[in-house]
């Protein structure tokens, strides 16, 4: 084509310029990418979230679908660009090799990803980002790397981290952006649109042929158009339509008419009206509405579940305590089984066996003569004491006779035989019930933590530990009273160093006085400590107690008359509490007596040792008052953790809850979002009933429809004139005749309207009910922790008396065994339900809050609670206790701290190893 043609194209072009409009848009619209088309459904989405969430109740502190960069399922990637994920081999064939076809070759052109999961989420813990990027691509399990460990964990951080890598509140986040996201469209609706006559889109045809007679055209064809649908379901349409032809033989003409098309229809019956045309539209505002606030209870119900579901922060918390305790009993089992097993093997002096008659000549020689003896009266062959291997042999060979050897054979087994008592027995039975016990709940720790790291969204293998400073209420012995107790206890082996056994013995070597002067010395430094660390932590439990029940205001700090409030529900229970502190003061002042008096019997026994020449006499009855004072401090150590379990386990506080159940229910039905969501539920089912109604109308339709065109030949585009104008008016009627669809949505829609009625019934019934059965358990619990401080008292006492009947001789024989694990088992079950009681009481006290709707979350997750917001912990530095374990270690880091910070009672001193399945040294066996 020459020079001139196209000249001659531009300049019908600018004639033309409407068509070069309807060009250049076509042109900007083919030309967007889908970044800009990504960009623009979420500038709209986010715009109708901000506009739901106006309400306080509702209001929300993150809809950002995207993730926090933080999170392990964070997409580091542009999401209109995305690299190829791993693939599963087998599959991956497919995507390159169809039935011998060959398949799309570029899938890689945007790269391939090395995981599926954030590759720097570990950076945050440490780890480089190239290991991280490493580790992500083995899933986590790369050969000679081990996971950072997340140690002490406060509640606050396990709130964080599931807030950042939870998936299921991802998916919620994710479900209420969707909802925006089909609002957009439905707005979209009643917006003009860039559609033509009959929904046509705009469009551009050129066209160059050549015809028979050698004339060469060009056809430049193209349409646009607008349409709109109004609230009232009238729905008008414009089109502009545009034919430039250029022919280029002859005398090179050129012909460009134009045609301006206008529709209108109005619907009279079916599809007419506001509550039909506006319905769907109406739903989709009211969807974003119940997404909203479906988001903002679920924030209440993620922040429940993670300080008090089934395997939540508390229960975590329950557990090992329960484990410490368990351990502590144990502990406490093995020192009894020791005793027992010491008082045991004291045989009995002298042996019998019935022997009918001696044999002949049968005679004592002189080297058993002091050892053996016949009762010719009873006929009793007797044994006194010992029996040394030589004394067997020459006993054996006193006679062939075999009623004789018999005899003999059933004394030396009786003499060689260890005595096991039935206490001891009962005790060691126990013992290894105990740890099989204790291994259990090892075990069950270790899942109900797995299944924490999963609700949290970190992998189950993450070595984690939870901080336990929430048990710290419950620690009712300081840890220096069972440490002085050891002490004391095994202060026996000195004091083993100056006992001697048979002083009538003529090799007898008597201890000098130095050496009883060294006991003496021991003994001296247990009683101070008696006197400074156990006594002075006395005190200080004593002065709590007294600023507890102390009515003064003035000079009182806040923390102290909240916890007051917090303690004292009645004057009642406050007199009851002072009562029974007033007894363990009582006590306390009978032990600091008894303190002093150790002190005044040891400064006697430094006198006496003061003396020279003591006789072997004086010297035993020294050392025996020597063992006398170590049972006294024994009995004064353990008689002080009594008292001390007395003082401490009042000081624990449950939080208020002072509603009465008709005020909970009525703050519920006003304020659970989800009934609100219900109700709104009922409304909708409602509406669509006249929706399908209107299905069943005929059809009346008011049709206007008209067009206007440029005359033809004169290559004037935009010269509408009215006389090349024409106008269509009429109705459009079809009759209702063939609706068995539509009827039967109609009915249907009118079951469903009923069965949304009972629904919402049924709704309001359980928040009712819910909130009922949490306020009656929340008053059981309060009832049953109450009991359990009593129930600490006594078992502690029971454990007390039992011990101290153990070391009586004159209690011998007496059930000793049987009251002891009695005793020992009372202790144990009060623990557990003193914890037990308060986690219940807690995890209630969040269903109660929760149910009724009023559990306000803030920006970090957390309950805006008193409790919570001050007990909850701080979220550390990243790195500052989250560092990757050395080479060596295992994940076997779940189980931290020593357990004597932790225990109830009776605390034992050892830390709690680590407890994986897989790697934990198995307790000892009995």
């Amino acid at each position: 084509m020459s020079r001139a043609k196209f000249i001659q194209i531009g300049e019908a072009l600018k004639s033309g310029y409407a068509v070069a409009l309807i060009v250049g848009l076509t042109l900007v619209h083919t030309g967007c990418s889908p970044t800009f088309w990504a960009d623009q459904a979420n500038s709209d989405s986010y715009d109708i979230l901000a506009e739901k969430s106006d309400d306080p109740a509702w209001e929300l502190p993150r809809v950002d679908v995207d993730p926090d960069p933080r999170s392990r399922f964070y997409d580091p990637y542009d999401p209109n660009h995305e690299p190829l994920p791993p693939d599963d081999p087998a599959a991956n064939v497919y995507m390159h090799w169809l039935q011998y076809k060959k398949g799309y070759k570029s899938w890689h052109k945007f790269g391939r990803a090395l995981s599926i999961e954030n590759p720097d989420w570990l950076v945050q813990y440490g780890i480089s980002p190239e290991m991280s990027a490493e580790m992500a691509a083995a899933g986590n399990a790369l050969p000679g790397t081990e996971l950072p460990a997340l140690e002490e964990v406060t509640l606050r951080e396990a709130i964080d981290i599931a807030n950042i890598n939870s998936r299921e509140y991802q998916f919620q986040i994710e479900n209420l952006f969707l909802s925006a996201l089909d609002l957009t469209l439905s707005r979209f609706q009643f917006d003009v649109k860039y559609l033509g006559i009959g929904g046509q889109n705009p469009q551009v045809d050129l066209n160059r042929r050549r015809l028979s007679n050698g004339t060469q055209e060009l056809d430049l064809s193209s349409r646009m158009g607008v349409n709109q649908m109004l609230p009232s379901g009238a729905q008008w349409a414009v089109e502009i339509a545009n034919n430039t032809l250029w022919l280029f033989s002859g005398s090179n003409s050129t012909s460009s008419v134009s045609v301006l098309s206008y529709s209108l229809v109005q619907p009279l019956l079916l599809g007419a009206g506001r509550k039909v045309v506006l319905n769907g539209l109406t739903q989709s505002e009211r969807d974003v509405l119940y997404q909203t606030r479906t988001l903002a209870r679920f924030r209440k119900t993620f922040f429940t579940d993670t300080v008090g579901g089934g395997n939540g922060f508390l229960q975590l918390l329950q557990q090992l305590q329960v484990i410490y305790n368990q351990r502590n009993n144990i502990k406490l089992l093995e020192r009894q089984v020791e005793i027992k097993r010491a008082l045991s093997s004291q045989k009995v002096n002298v042996q019998q066996e019935r022997l009918e008659e001696l044999p002949d000549n049968w005679i004592i020689p002189p080297a058993l003569a002091n050892k053996m003896e016949y009762d010719d009266e009873s006929r009793m062959l007797s044994w006194k004491g010992e029996m040394s291997e030589e004394q067997e042999k020459l006993l054996l060979a006193l006679s062939d006779a075999d009623a004789y050897q018999a005899t003999v054979n059933e004394l030396i087994s009786r003499i060689r035989t260890e005595v096991v008592t039935l206490d001891v027995a009962q005790l060691e039975t126990q013992l290894a019930s105990s740890i099989n016990t204790l291994r259990t709940a090892e075990r069950r720790y270790q899942d109900s933590l797995g299944s924490f790291k999963i609700f949290m969204g970190l992998p189950p293998d993450m070595p984690l530990s939870i901080d336990e400073s929430l048990l710290k209420p419950f620690q009712l012995i300081d840890p220096l009273l069972p440490e002085i107790e050891q002490e004391i206890y095994d202060f026996v082996e000195v004091w083993a160093t100056v006992y001697v056994e048979d002083w009538e013995d003529p090799n007898l070597v008597p201890p000098t006085t130095a050496d009883m002067l060294k006991v003496v010395n021991g003994l001296e430094l247990l009683i101070k400590r008696l006197k400074t660390d156990a006594l002075l932590t006395l005190d200080q439990d004593i002065k709590n107690i007294e600023l507890l029940l102390g009515e003064e205001t003035e000079g009182v700090s806040e923390e102290l008359l909240a916890l007051r409030q917090r303690r004292f529900e009645s004057d009642a229970d406050r007199e009851r509490v002072r009562q029974s502190t007033a007894n363990d003061i009582r006590l306390y002042s009978g032990v600091r007596k008894e303190v002093n008096e150790l002190q005044s019997r040891l400064d006697g026994l430094r006198g006496f040792l003061s003396e020279d020449n003591l006789s072997n006499n004086q010297k035993k009855k020294i050392i025996l008052e020597m063992a006398n004072l170590r049972e006294d401090m024994l009995r004064i150590s353990q008689g002080m953790q009594v008292i001390e379990i007395g003082l401490r386990v009042e000081l624990i506080t449950l939080e208020p809850f002072t509603m009465n159940s008709t005020e909970a229910v009525r703050i519920g039905l006003d304020n659970r979002l989800d009934l609100m969501n219900q109700r709104a539920f009922v409304m909708d089912a409602r509406r669509l009933m006249e929706v399908q109604s209107n299905q069943l109308e005929a059809v009346l339709n008011v049709v206007v429809d008209g067009d206007v065109s440029t005359p033809s030949g004169r290559n004037r585009p935009l010269d509408f004139r009215g006389s090349q104008a024409s106008l269509r008016a009429g109705v459009e009627f079809t009759a209702p005749l063939s609706l068995v669809q539509q009827r039967n949505a109609y009915r249907e829609s009118q079951i469903d309207y009923q069965r949304q009625r009972r629904t919402f019934m049924e709704a309001q019934d359980n928040v009712k009910f819910q909130i009922r059965q949490s306020w009656r358990q929340l008053n059981v619990l309060r009832q049953n922790f109450e009991t359990s401080r009593v129930q600490i008292r006594l078992a502690a006492l029971q454990y007390d008396s039992a011990v101290e009947a153990t070391s009586d001789p004159a209690q011998a024989g007496r059930n000793q065994g049987l009251n002891l694990l009695n005793a020992l088992s009372s202790v144990l079950t009060a623990q557990n339900s003193l914890i037990s009681n308060w986690v219940n009481y807690e995890q209630n006290r969040l269903n109660i809050y929760r149910d009724m709707g009023i559990m306000e979350i803030d920006a970090n997750g957390i309950w805006e609670d008193n409790f919570y917001q001050h007990r909850a912990g701080t979220i550390r530095p990243t790195n500052e206790h989250r560092q990757p374990p050395p080479p060596e270690s295992t994940e076997s880091t779940s189980v931290t701290g020593t357990g004597d910070v932790k225990q109830v009672v009776f605390r034992p001193a050892a830390e709690l190893n680590a407890l994986d399945t897989e790697t934990e040294t198995p307790a000892q066996a009995p």
